[in-house]
């Protein structure tokens, strides 16, 4: 079981949830520019030309520069991201202190027919996500993958289930994980969890932020 403001873990990894208040930043504002982006291009995709990663989403990574696009204005909304990081790596109990930096990587804004790809995040330590626009009753939570080999042989078992049901952590017995979210809900999971969004079929946005944590001593 998930619970919000501690460490919790999935396969055995730390993982953080909590909740960011939108009356600390410009939610609506923001939310405002990114459905602008969408209404001039459903698609808005640099990763389409990587033989890694094929999807039809709205997003900007990597983009953020492109004139057909108005640039995203976060105002204070990285202060934000900057006090929840610090309470999860409080949380974590380190042996010593931690010196980390932060990106915002792109946003992501998907509706009908839009489906975001099993990827990673390979050039940081931790990946947070903000669910700025999400509704539980139209859209699909974050899928993450079980980054350990014999998570692909799990589903062959199917008496593991039942024997480690009692367990208070038992994804690592699962293929795939989700954790339950709410709007204004924010996540941070090691960047080496594999994640995707199974294709959508809603008329509301859902729209997310992605954030790099970088570490080092």
């Amino acid at each position: 079981m998930i619970v919000n403001n501690e460490i919790n873990y999935v396969y055995g990894l730390p993982t953080y949830i909590t909740k960011i208040n939108p009356k600390l930043y410009e939610k609506n504002k923001i939310l405002s520019q990114i459905e602008k982006n969408y209404k001039v291009s459903k698609v808005r995709n640099t990763w389409s030309n990587d033989s890694f990663i094929k999807t039809d989403i709205h997003h900007s990574y990597s983009d953020e520069k492109n004139p057909r696009f108005k640039e995203i204005n976060y105002y204070s909304l990285p202060q934000q991201y900057e006090k929840i990081i610090v309470d999860f790596f409080n949380k974590l109990s380190l042996s010593r202190d931690l010196h980390f930096t932060y990106r915002i990587a792109n946003y992501t804004c998907v509706r009908h027919n839009s489906v975001m790809t099993p990827h990673l995040h390979m050039d940081c330590t931790f990946s947070l996500i903000h669910y700025m626009s999400f509704d539980k009753k139209q859209h699909l939570p974050t899928i993450f993958r079980n980054p350990y080999f014999f998570g692909q042989l799990l589903p062959h078992q199917k008496n593991l289930n039942d024997i480690f049901s009692n367990q208070k952590e038992n994804s690592w017995i699962h293929k795939e994980w989700t954790i339950g979210t709410e709007e204004d809900d924010v996540i941070i999971v090691p960047a080496i969890l594999e994640h995707y969004v199974r294709n959508l079929d809603s008329k509301k946005s859902r729209i997310t932020i992605a954030v790099n944590i970088s570490t080092n001593e």
